[in-house]
């Protein structure tokens, strides 16, 4: 049985995080390839994963519908202002959403930190 997604944030919110998140893929992405071109140790690439944890977040959260933010002050924004989120279980349900969000966040960014360490 498939899970049901219960989204917290309207497209454009939506939008807005998908923009943010691609814009810090690319920022940290540029600041791979800056480490690359003037030798810096590799050890430094470790800092990339202040570039690719928010870009990884912003993207998940695009995709599951799910702002962070909002579900841990127990609030969507679906058109209009935010607004509490009344009841438990839909509430329970955003949570647990926004927690695998960051889980795939942090697993994203520490993939993509291993890979341009090998690299």
């Amino acid at each position: 049985m498939a899970r049901v997604c219960i989204a917290n944030i309207d497209a454009p919110e939506r939008r807005r995080r998908l923009v943010f998140g691609m814009a810090a893929l690319v920022v940290g992405a540029a600041a791979f390839a800056l480490l690359l071109a003037t030798g810096t140790p590799r050890g430094w690439r470790l800092a990339l994963l202040l570039a690719f944890y928010p870009g990884a977040l912003g993207v998940f959260q695009w995709r599951d519908h799910t702002c962070v933010a909002l579900a841990a002050r127990g609030r969507r924004k679906l058109g209009g202002d935010a607004e509490a989120i009344a009841d438990a279980a839909e509430l329970a349900a955003v949570r647990a959403q926004a927690s695998g969000v960051q889980r795939k966040a942090m697993a994203a960014a520490v993939a993509l930190v291993l890979i341009a360490l090998m690299v």
